[in-house]
């Protein structure tokens, strides 16, 4: 009968769904089938990685962060660390880091209280948290948990063939754990930077002809840097700390090898002493011999470069639960939003003009079938209107999916970081606000015939005006859309070019309702002499996008481009006063001097110096000055303890500039960067930039303004894109 009820106890050990993700396959499991009253028992953490994708250990290295478990454990039972198995050495780019590839076990020893009743089931309980990177990486968590019986003190039996895999694994776990290397001695010398390492071996021990070595203490050596040495006494370890490193006086430090240390253990614990002398000598002997030297590729050539590529690997926060409906969702409410953007406003100005122009001919005693008509040509402009601006972003999409499937690395609003865009941009607004102040009238050039269809086709304008708006509302970005665009440009095309869509239906509804159900309209003034001033008046809005624009010309191309352009817009007004001119040959005249003008001034495209960040360095102040972004640079700040907050931003981009001046410039956020001693990087995209944007695709954005603070130790986080004090100060406030 005993030997029935063990036999139902043995086999009805539960685990919790594993957590499966594009990047591993995560689960607790058990080295036995049963806890043992007052006995400890083994479960592990199970990581399968995907091919290529790692996870760290205690000591990540270069970046990252150690997989953890948080516990919710039953009353008397507790837990121990990890029984971390030896890392390899892994190389990403510039980054060396120290962790796990394939399948691994992090086993963990849980205490069994000698009250627990046999014949119960109790299930362990925790939270599981780890970074898994490639040429990303994803911070990842989720719930494991596992469900064991407990059997009598000293019952026999807790093995059993169902779980001879799991024991394997277990075996495999601990068969790479390092062991104590008794008899064997180490002492470290320190000098500035360099750590030299002196290893004795036990008397007897195998000659090793390659080691690899691996420190506990995070972040104080360089791991891209590492020398090994034969020496008579035993070995030499040359290492480079790191800037600022605190070295404590005894560390443990791993020791990997193809060959044994001690009977069948290829993986050894070395206690390390450091030398109390600040004068202790770092030279390598002269009779040692190398055995083996590692180093990145990456790593020296961007240290010795400051051109060099920059680190492949990026920390990226997701968002991992965005699906292709929330897309939709928020897509939609950021076009709607966009309405409220200034760059958007000109082109809406215009729009509230044609109201104005439509709430006067509502005052005319209009009825039958005229004031049908009246309402169905409202409604044909808005249509019209609503059709302009989805086909728009209907291109946009297409000619932005087009370019990065023939392996252009660009992103959205990559249309204004041509120099000629803007140009051209410039010249149609700058025309348009010379029209509505009545410098020229365009159907004193117009055929007949073109004035003729748009009185039959009114919705023509309409529709040029929706392109006309989504062309300029490129630079905003409103909330919800950097994700929702992201997101899209990781889809299928259908799916990509559905979230473009929402995007403008929710730009073209505002108006589209309004030319539907214009109640309102019936409130304006009866026509006259105020709609000649405000048509004049709406052409100050035109006017100052074209400051902007001329702005970005200059830190795209520079100050002396930016002068010809001013210079050709000097060309173009005195054109649109010849087409203003009652003659005929003046008017025509004055369009050759336009085209002339529009020509001789369009830019170039070389970057321009004032778009160089300043050096680094503080302000007079004593607040510390934007560098430019250095994606390598950033791993070695944080290995020194140092935050980083990285701007990605460009001229073009109308959020990023309010984001600027209304939150970063404070100086109460500046004291804070000071306060919390954070490095400052702004990554410029107003030019062409494929680092950028690829850096901005590995943390699923395809636009500015993106706000990212790298803090020693932790995932990268991922700011909103309209930014606050308050935010700001919030995530300052976690460091």
């Amino acid at each position: 009968m005993t030997a029935i009820v063990v036999s139902f106890f043995l086999s009805t050990g539960v685990s919790a769904v594993p957590i499966k993700t594009p990047h591993a396959e995560v689960e607790l499991i058990a080295a036995q089938t049963a806890f043992v009253a007052g006995q400890s028992a083994r479960v592990g953490l199970s990581i399968k990685h995907a091919p290529h994708w790692h996870t760290y250990w205690k000591n990540p290295g270069d970046s990252g962060y150690p997989t953890k478990i948080t516990w919710a454990l039953p009353q008397g039972f507790t837990a121990s660390e990890f029984d971390w198995p030896a890392p390899k050495r892994l190389s990403t780019g510039a980054l060396v880091n120290f962790g796990y590839e394939g399948d691994v076990v992090l086993p963990v020893t849980i205490q069994v209280p000698s009250n627990a009743a046999a014949g119960t089931s109790i299930t362990l309980k925790g939270k599981a948290e780890w970074l898994v990177c490639k040429d990303v990486c994803i911070p990842e968590d989720g719930d494991v948990s596992i469900t064991l019986p407990v059997i009598p003190s000293g019952t026999a039996g807790t093995t059993s063939a169902e779980n001879a895999a799991t024991k394997s694994r277990f075996a495999n776990a601990d068969a790479s754990k390092p062991v104590a290397l008794t008899g064997w001695s180490g002492k470290a010398n320190v000098s500035g930077r360099d750590l030299l390492l002196e290893i004795t071996p036990a008397a007897g021990a195998v000659a090793l002809s390659k080691f690899d070595v691996f420190p506990e203490p995070e972040q104080i050596n360089d791991p891209a840097v590492q020398r090994v040495y034969r020496t008579k006494t035993g070995y030499a370890v040359a290492l480079k700390l790191v800037d600022g490193a605190k070295v404590p006086d005894t560390f443990n430090l791993v020791m990997t090898s193809s060959e044994a240390f001690v009977g069948a253990a290829k993986a050894g614990l070395l206690p390390v002493t450091v030398a109390a002398s600040a004068t202790a000598s770092v030279a390598i002997p002269a009779d040692a011999v190398l055995l083996s030297e590692a180093s990145s590729a990456a790593h020296a050539a961007s240290a010795s470069n400051k051109s060099a590529a920059p680190m492949a690997a990026t920390f990226v926060t997701t968002q991992s639960d965005l699906t292709l409906l929330s897309a939709l969702l928020f897509a939609f409410i950021g076009g709607m939003i966009l309405n409220l953007m200034p760059c958007v406003f000109p082109v809406l100005s215009l729009k509230i003009l044609s109201f104005a122009k439509s709430g006067g001919q509502s005052h005319l005693r209009v009825v039958g079938r005229e004031k049908t008509s009246h309402r169905h040509a409202m409604r044909q402009h808005g249509i019209f209107y609503a059709i302009g601006v989805v086909l728009s972003f209907l291109a946009l999409a297409s000619l932005l999916l087009a370019l990065k499937s023939a392996g252009s690395a660009i992103g959205w609003g990559f249309q204004l970081q041509s120099p000629g865009v803007i140009w051209v941009l410039a010249i149609i607004f700058f025309l348009i606000g010379l029209n509505l102040m009545g410098a020229f009238e365009v159907g004193q050039l117009a055929p007949s015939s073109l004035l003729s269809m748009q009185v039959k086709h009114p919705g023509v304008d309409a529709f040029f005006s929706g392109v006309l708006a989504v062309i300029a509302a490129s630079p905003c970005t409103a909330p919800f859309m950097g994700a929702a665009l992201g997101f899209a440009l990781t889809q299928s095309t259908f799916a990509a070019l559905s979230v473009f869509a929402a995007l403008g239906i929710g730009m073209a509804l505002p108006y589209v309702l309004l030319a539907w159900f214009p109640k309102w309209l019936e409130k304006l003034p009866r026509p006259g002499p105020w709609m000649v001033t405000m048509k004049q008046v709406l052409a100050f809005p035109m006017f100052l996008t074209v400051v902007w624009l001329v702005w970005v010309l200059a830190m795209q191309a520079g100050v002396d481009s930016a002068a010809i352009v001013l210079l050709g817009l000097v060309g173009l007004a005195f054109a649109a006063w010849l087409i203003g001119s009652t003659r005929a040959g003046a008017r025509w005249a004055g369009v050759i001097a336009g085209v002339i003008a529009a020509t001789l001034a369009w830019p170039t495209s070389v970057a321009s110096d004032a778009a160089t960040e300043a050096p680094v360095g503080s302000s007079k102040s004593g607040a510390p000055q934007w560098q430019p972004w250095d994606q390598a640079a950033i791993a070695k700040h944080n290995a020194e303890g140092r935050p980083v907050f990285v701007d990605f931003t460009a001229a073009w981009c109308v959020s990023c500039q309010a984001n600027k001046r209304l939150v970063l410039a404070r100086d109460e956020i500046r004291e804070a960067f000071v306060a919390k001693n954070v490095v400052l990087m702004r990554a410029d995209w107003t030019n062409k930039d494929d680092r950028i944007t690829k850096a901005l695709a590995e943390m699923n954005r395809s636009g500015v303004p993106v706000y990212v603070l790298h803090a020693p130790g932790k995932p990268a986080q991922l700011l909103p894109e309209l930014l606050t004090t308050g935010i700001v100060k919030e995530a300052l406030a976690k460091l």
